[in-house]
């Protein structure tokens, strides 16, 4: 399902082991999206968020496994993971944004609706 090209290098900037800051970042997403998958019921929001969840919790896998063998590797594994899933979480974000402008959508509508009921009781 992931469409990321295979070849491609790391992310610019980025440091293995994961600079602390980095780590908890990856951390925290994937809290908060556990999170979201705990608390929804929206079949398609979970859909999104379980797809990508695996692939972050790689991320911190493989840097564990990095910091504790310091493998070329394991090294160029990271590198990859985290070349596809910060591709990957464009792809998710697009797909909140998208769910999250029907929200907006149906705020104006009921808006509307309650406009129409005040006046027109």
């Amino acid at each position: 399902m992931n469409t990321v090209s295979q070849n491609a290098p790391p992310p610019a900037g980025l440091t293995i082991p994961l600079a602390p800051a980095v780590r908890a970042a990856y951390q925290e997403l994937y809290d908060k999206i556990q999170s979201a998958i705990d608390s929804t019921m929206d079949l398609a929001t979970v859909q999104a968020l379980n797809q990508w969840q695996p692939q972050i919790d790689q991320v911190l896998t493989q840097d564990d496994e990095y910091k504790l063998s310091q493998n070329t590797s394991v090294l160029a594994a990271l590198q990859k993971q985290i070349k596809d899933v910060n591709a990957g979480l464009v792809e998710l974000q697009n797909q909140i944004s998208s769910i999250a402008s029907h929200f907006a959508m149906a705020g104006e509508i009921i808006a509307a609706i309650d406009k129409v009921l005040s006046l027109v009781p």
